[in-house]
Order: structure tokens, then C-alpha cells, then sequence
């Protein structure tokens, strides 16, 4: 367990909660150790940096806006990341929040972030898609999402009635 400075203040972590970026991210190639933290935010948290205190960025489970969010990781990732099991893996999307419009926030799913839960290694991946943008206004998407959920319970009531 550590103290690190960051920019919601001192924050104690543990040393297993620390992901580690081999090649940084993009545009902050230089920093290495991040943390996912909560600030009262959820689901929204925050990926601190361990190294710079003035680094934070919003991220959130992208299937909490996109129901049907489809992340295919590259091959090359799985090998690098050392993901041997799905439950090994969590995905983080990073999310762009203007100051003075909330609506407009937008989330990036072109390049969501892969964890190895067991290890700690991460990295930001940029997926090979033209389905996904780095930006997808996150009301929109979310309303497409309830939109599916509610087709789905739909036919599911549908099957249930014609099994009777």
C-alpha cells in the first residue's frame, strides 16, 4: 500500500490495483502506472496517473452506454496483455466530458482501454472497425441501448406467451 499524489489529492493504493502501460497512453507516452479510482462518480471512475498529478481521465464500462458494444481484441494484444481467460479482462472507455455540457459528453470506443485483471498490464487499443468512432455522443448511445433492451423484453414476453 502506497500514497500517491494525484489530482483528487492523496490517495492510498494498493500495489495490486496499479495497471501498468508499457507504452504509456496517447499523448501521455511518457507515464506508465495508473490506477482506476472511484470519486463519488459511478459509474463513472477516474484512471489516474501515478506519476503526474495533474492527469485524470473519465472512464467507464463502455456496455453500461452500449449494450451491444462488440470489442474483438487483436491477437497481438491477447499475447502482449497475457490474457488467458475472459474473466481476466476488463475493458475501460474513455469518456469526454465538457464543462458546461454534460449532453454533450461523448465516449471514445474506437480505442478502449484492455486490462489484465491478474496482472496488471494494460493498454489503450485501437480496434479495427469502421463500426466505432473515438466519439459517440453518450445520451444517444445510451438511449439506443434502452432502445434494444426493450426489444429484447418484448421478444422474450412474445416467447413466453406462444410457449403457453
Amino acid at each position: 500500500m502506497m500514497v500517491y499524489k494525484t489530482k483528487f489529492g492523496e490517495i492510498e493504493i494498493n500495489d495490486k490495483d496499479i495497471l501498468e502501460f508499457d507504452t504509456g497512453l496517447p499523448g501521455f507516452e511518457d507515464l506508465r502506472k495508473f490506477a482506476v479510482v472511484s470519486q463519488g462518480t459511478e459509474p463513472i471512475m477516474w484512471l489516474v496517473s501515478l506519476e503526474d498529478e495533474n492527469i485524470a481521465l473519465p472512464v467507464i464500462d463502455p456496455w453500461i452506454v452500449r449494450v451491444d458494444y462488440d470489442v474483438k481484441i487483436p491477437k497481438e494484444v491477447v499475447e502482449s496483455l497475457k490474457l488467458e481467460k475472459e474473466e481476466d479482462v476488463q475493458v475501460w472507455s474513455v469518456l469526454v466530458i465538457p464543462k458546461d455540457n454534460p449532453d454533450g459528453m461523448t465516449i471514445n470506443l474506437l480505442a478502449p482501454i484492455v486490462v489484465n485483471k491478474k496482472t496488471g498490464k494494460a493498454m489503450q487499443v485501437i480496434l479495427d472497425t469502421d463500426e466505432y468512432d473515438i466519439r459517440h455522443n453518450v445520451k444517444e448511445e445510451m438511449e439506443r441501448s434502452r432502445k434494444i433492451m426493450e426489444e429484447l423484453q418484448k421478444q422474450q414476453e412474445e416467447q413466453k406467451e406462444a410457449v403457453k
